[in-house]
């Protein structure tokens, strides 16, 4: 017997580079039975969506799906890391891109209860043909199931099962959902979202979490090494790649904050200041993303290079004026979080 839940929506939607939010988002948009009627606050007019034709008139549902995602990235405290191996990132933890969803494991219960919902992780200590009733019994109940495969980064979710095969459908990034017969073989977590909380998480207590992971030790570590290395690092490929995957993460999630701010945290204020302190705090960080553009201008790194440092990477990193501009360049990054994070705290002050 084959059984499958259906009207999941795929992920990515949009700049989602990290599949731990990306398949936790489709999860809760069929859970909460979001669809493409469900009312959505523009954050850029602060007001309903009127489809205005601003945003090219995209559906309801992917709106809905990259909010969520923006929501939860921004308040685990994920949207503000930067990428260091040496140094690590705001838990002291060896870090970088292709293990973000293990960082974001760590924030599991405070994304999930955000979303207002209880869960049940289990791993390999489990043997397979439990995990296997297990997923069966979620899929009744049309509760889709997270699951993390070792290799990399790679979250998906169980969307169905076929009993004969005694095997799951697995809906990945960029796929719809298909048998995986190799599903236990590569299991590294299985998280199964149950029912809900009689109560969700307040602003105060997402501000809060957002301050604190603004304001690391390792952020000023990371900080002075970057200068350090623009003005000592002879390999300029070296230091180039290096630079660049620091920026390339950081581009993306300060706009995924932004975003955050003002189309799910304004709703949330109701003192008038603090919308606006929470506005301001998302132009800082649209301004962030635009800086870090210009990062990546004078890094040479373009949709042409797939955002990669290109071939000449070292001739333009040989240049001090180069060089001294970059340094400015992440000098404003820096100070850009800084001020966010003194906007958030006094909108703090106000709740």
């Amino acid at each position: 017997m084959i059984k499958n839940i259906e009207n999941l929506v795929s992920f990515p939607v949009n700049a989602q580079r990290n599949s731990f939010f990306g398949a936790l988002s489709s999860i809760l948009l069929y859970r909460d039975a979001y669809t493409e009627d469900t009312p959505f606050f523009c954050g850029k007019h602060q007001r309903s969506c009127i489809k205005c034709g601003d945003c090219k008139n995209e559906l309801f549902i992917n709106k809905h799906h990259l909010k969520i995602y923006q929501y939860l990235i921004t308040i685990t405290g994920c949207a503000y890391f930067w990428i260091d191996k040496e140094i690590g990132n705001s838990f002291d933890k060896p870090y970088s891109a292709d293990e973000f969803s293990e960082t974001a494991l760590d924030r599991l219960s405070l994304a999930l209860y955000a979303s207002g919902y209880h869960y049940e992780s289990m791993n390999k200590d489990t043997e397979a043909n439990i995990l296997f009733e297990r997923i069966k019994q979620a899929v009744e109940e049309k509760q889709p199931v997270m699951i993390k495969l070792s290799l990399g980064d790679l979250w998906g979710v169980v969307t169905g099962y076929d009993d004969d095969k005694n095997l799951p459908y697995l809906m990945k990034s960029r796929r719809l959902p298909q048998l995986d017969k190799d599903w236990y073989h590569k299991l590294s977590n299985i998280v199964f979202i149950t029912d809900k909380y009689d109560s969700t998480i307040s602003l105060s207590e997402s501000l809060d979490h957002m301050i604190r992971h603004l304001n690391t030790g390792n952020r000023n570590k990371l900080e002075q090494k970057i200068y350090q290395k623009l003005g000592t690092e002879q390999d300029g490929k070296k230091l180039g790649k290096w630079l660049n995957q620091i920026n390339g993460l950081a581009i993306e999630t300060r706009w995924h904050a932004s975003e955050c701010y003002r189309n799910t945290l304004t709703p949330m204020a109701g003192d008038k200041k603090c919308k606006k302190l929470l506005l301001d705090a998302s132009d800082l960080h649209l301004r962030f993303h635009d800086q870090a553009w210009k990062i990546w201008g004078l890094l040479g790194v373009s949709s042409e290079t797939f955002f990669c440092a290109p071939k000449n990477i070292d001739e333009l990193l040989n240049k001090l004026s180069t060089r001294a501009e970059l340094k400015s360049l992440f000098q404003e990054l820096f100070t850009i979080d800084r001020q966010v994070s003194h906007l958030l705290q006094e909108c703090l002050t106000m709740l």
